[in-house]
């Protein structure tokens, strides 16, 4: 499935500068532009919704009452298309399997898997280093 040019990305990610790493990973697929960043559960869902993202990076452990793994299914609800990236401190593979809203899982050490993975996700062709 190749998407769009132009696509964008969200992060949905308490650690402000754990965001900056991750629109710096992204900073060399010219295809993904930066939609935004969320610190919440709350703002993510309507903020997902009004752009429809390719790609949302989602960390498990954020403010509000919902954590990302129950996030995950919320943000399918408001946009089906869009591919949710578990990106998370902790060990969540097993809890991530089992949520079909979550597209891929990565643990925050693995950082360097993240471009590659959101590119797989879109179909995408890995950019030239």
């Amino acid at each position: 499935m190749t998407m769009e040019n132009d696509q964008c990305y969200w992060v949905i990610e308490d650690d402000l500068d754990f965001q900056f790493l991750v629109q710096l990973k992204f900073k060399i697929e010219s295809r993904l532009k930066f939609c935004g960043a969320a610190t919440n559960s709350t703002d993510s869902i309507e903020l997902v919704r009004g752009t429809n993202p390719g790609v949302v990076v989602l960390d498990h452990f954020i403010e509000g009452q919902i954590m990302g793994l129950q996030l995950a299914p919320l943000i399918k609800a408001v946009a089906p298309s869009t591919r949710i990236i578990l990106l998370t401190s902790h060990d969540l593979e097993l809890e991530a399997s089992r949520e079909p809203a979550i597209d891929a899982y990565l643990r925050k050490s693995d950082l360097v898997k993240l471009l590659p993975t959101a590119q797989r996700l879109l179909g995408l062709e890995p950019v030239a280093k």
